[in-house]
């Protein structure tokens, strides 16, 4: 696992944790991991390059979790398809893992990586490497006053509510409300950039 500025947890409640999906439909065979490959190129991608100072975890079923580097990822590309691709080769990347051994994670391609836990190892280890944990939740503070400092982790989820475990998980961490309409996951993550790139300017 490696620090960085920005990072991006997106809980897939329905993700197929199998690699027999096809890329051809992913909201449907693959259980909406079209959702998730759009919050991979949302935290990702600009107009023309990548940013690097930004990892993504998508946390699938609580049973994988699947990271993302943005100063090594290699072959993504603004569409959901290809996304889905890495996203695929990574569930079958994680047959080789030892499904005992949560410390274990593997690179399934240049900058993804695999291993085989859930949402609580990886808060864990925000607590040790003091990463500040947000949670978007409508009912939080307005991100606008909010005091957000970076190395900065917020989680959201997919088209699911957090489930009552998760939210036991996730009861020490801010809440950070983005307006006063619910917005699509992928969005979500363009307004946190937004006013993250804004603070940036006058920092």
């Amino acid at each position: 696992m490696i620090d960085h500025q920005r990072t991006f947890v997106i809980l897939g409640h329905a993700a197929s944790i199998t690699p027999d999906f096809t890329l051809n439909d992913l909201p449907g065979s693959a259980g909406r991991m079209d959702i998730l490959a759009r919050c991979i190129t949302t935290s990702f991608c600009l107009s023309h390059g990548i940013r690097k100072d930004v990892a993504v975890y998508l946390i699938l079923r609580d049973q994988l979790t699947l990271r993302f580097d943005g100063a090594t990822v290699k072959r993504l590309n603004p569409d959901e398809r290809s996304t889905g691709a890495l996203i695929k080769h990574a569930i079958e990347s994680a047959q080789r893992l030892n499904i005992a051994d949560q410390a274990e994670e593997i690179e399934s391609t240049p900058g993804v990586y695999v291993a085989r836990r859930g949402l609580r190892v990886l808060l864990e280890f925000f607590a040790k490497t003091n990463i500040l944990c947000h949670v978007l939740d409508e009912h939080g503070t307005d991100i606008r006053s909010a005091p957000v400092q970076q190395p900065v982790a917020f989680v959201l989820s997919d088209h699911q509510n957090f489930s009552p475990d998760e939210e036991l998980l996730l009861k020490e961490c801010t809440k950070v409300s983005l307006g006063p309409v619910v917005l699509h996951a992928d969005h979500c993550i363009s307004v946190v950039h937004n006013e993250l790139d804004r603070r940036s300017l006058h920092s």
